[in-house]
């Protein structure tokens, strides 16, 4: 069986009902007493209760100029604070950052040099390794010329 929602009618006594009693009629309370409904449907009906209700009180939902200018008044107050204090902890947020990005370029700075030195350390290293090797094959050449020499002798001496 589908739900019926809330009607107009129904939010309408219910807030007429409590407005009689002496309690504000509030969206939870009209719920309360009606025991169904979504929040945003009783919301809509009441918004429209309180419009004709205070129409019929006679009073007016336009702003006295006198109100509208001190609430500007107190809005500028309020916007002039509240940028005070976002740009101040704006301000600590970029000092904060810069802090990192400093923080951040010396360990670069650190890591290059490190890179240099090992890289110059490699290269050390290459010309080292590239000398054993030739002294490496020099000996071996020794090797063969001794072994021929001692072969020779030998075959000389034996034979």
């Amino acid at each position: 069986m589908p739900r019926t929602g809330v009607t107009r009618s129904q939010v309408f006594e219910v807030a007429d009902r409590l407005a009689q009693s002496g309690l504000p009629p509030t969206v939870v309370t009209v719920r309360g007493d009606l025991g169904k409904g979504s929040f945003t449907t009783i919301n809509q009906h009441l918004s429209e209760w309180k419009a004709l209700k205070w129409q019929a009180d006679g009073q007016s939902t336009t702003i006295p100029p006198r109100v509208e200018a001190k609430m500007n008044e107190l809005l500028a107050t309020l916007w002039t604070f509240a940028s005070h204090e976002a740009n101040q902890n704006i301000d600590k947020i970029r000092e904060a950052a810069l802090r990192d990005v400093a923080d951040f370029q010396s360990q670069l700075q650190d890591a290059g040099q490190q890179l240099e030195a090992l890289i110059k350390e490699r290269q050390e290293l290459q010309a080292q390794l590239a000398k054993a090797h030739a002294v490496t094959e020099e000996l071996g050449r020794q090797v063969v010329q001794f072994a021929q020499i001692t072969s020779a002798r030998d075959a000389k001496d034996g034979g």
